[in-house]
């Protein structure tokens, strides 16, 4: 089992808050541990920003609590009563964040009214205060950094991306097409997998540059454009399942989706492309149907086929300035697999030919 450095910090803090607590006879002391689990957040920002959150909303629990507890008691109905106010007021003001601590400060407090006297509510606030700075503060220590993960899932998003599009070119010069239910489809939705994954990375890098001058690269913009070109593959296997797979288009549209491998494994090496060349020759030729109506209709599947991988060239194009930027910033270019060493398609059993 592999634990991670997020882990071992949520241990540390949660040792080190309740040995806090009990050194200064805090009653219960293991709350301040519960406390600094929510302290150790995957940015530095959400840290800080949660900190400040959850310690408005324990003081005001608190507070409310021993307020509750003074004036009717401590009877279970009053504490299910004090809960259900905190919790209307937490969600009337947006603050859901924090509404479960807040929850369990309050029936802490009320809980312990009776034994703590009028310290319950101090009692409360000191074990947030210290489980949330020792937790932050720990976190702070080794902050969150997220530039190994952020390229591994650049590197496996581009490369699955590629793989793909080598793989329907494999079909098509076999005589096939693979069919998009469910094989293309499942193949697509774990791309999208890492896709989001990468988008949700991005967003922690976001946070943390709010807070501190982080050096991790700006990546939404490439995931973005990722995102878009997993969608126009999907375009592109879906026109190819209305196609002729025996006309002669077929064979050029191979050519093409080749021409468009060949252009993104430059822009991973670090070079650049010309995307208005390679789009200018993304296109059906016409002249061979010479107006007929039939020849018409069975270019069209190959003419959306077309419409889609131009698209996905231009949306590779719009994320290449942000992966010159990483390769700046990681001092190498992201891996590079060329397309001829794949030897065969794994989707060969399930394709199927078109008679």
């Amino acid at each position: 089992m592999f634990v991670g450095m997020r882990v071992i910090k949520t241990v540390i803090a949660v040792g080190l808050s309740i040995a806090a607590a009990r050194a200064l006879r805090l009653d219960p002391p293991h709350f301040a541990g519960i406390v600094s689990m929510l302290a150790v957040q995957p940015s530095l920002y959400r840290s800080f920003a949660q900190a400040m959150s959850h310690m408005a909303s324990a003081l005001f629990a608190a507070l409310f609590g021993i307020g509750m507890a003074l004036l009717f008691g401590n009877s279970s109905l009053t504490i299910a009563l004090s809960v259900l106010l905190v919790m209307a007021l937490h969600i009337g003001l947006g603050r859901t964040i924090s509404l479960q601590l807040a929850v369990i400060v309050g029936i802490n407090t009320m809980g312990t009214a009776t034994q703590l006297h009028g310290y319950a509510a101090s009692h409360q606030i000191l074990l947030v205060l210290i489980g949330m700075t020792v937790g932050t503060a720990v976190n702070a220590v080794h902050r969150p950094v997220h530039q190994e993960r952020q390229e591994g899932l650049l590197t496996k998003s581009e490369s699955m991306l590629r793989t793909l599009l080598h793989f329907i070119q494999l079909d098509l010069e076999a005589g096939r097409v693979t069919p998009y239910k469910p094989i293309m489809k499942r193949q697509i939705e774990d791309i999208r997998a890492y896709i989001e994954q990468g988008h949700a990375v991005s967003g922690l890098i976001r946070e943390d540059r709010r807070f501190t001058r982080s050096e991790e690269p700006e990546t939404g913009s490439i995931f973005r454009s990722y995102e878009t070109m997993i969608e126009r593959i999907r375009d592109l296997s879906k026109a190819l399942q209305r196609v002729d797979i025996r006309h002669a288009e077929a064979v050029r549209l191979a050519r093409a989706i080749g021409l468009v491998l060949q252009a993104q494994e430059r822009i991973a090496s670090g070079r650049t492309i010309r995307p208005g060349r390679i789009c200018a020759v993304l296109r059906p030729v016409l002249q061979e149907t010479a107006g007929d109506p039939e020849s018409l209709r069975a270019l069209f599947p190959y003419y959306q086929a077309y419409e889609a991988l131009a698209d996905y060239t231009r949306e590779l194009h719009a994320a290449q300035p942000s992966l010159v930027q990483l390769d700046v910033a990681f001092a190498r270019p992201l891996p590079v697999r060329p397309a001829g060493r794949w030897t065969g398609s794994p989707f060969s059993s399930a394709s199927v030919k078109r008679n």
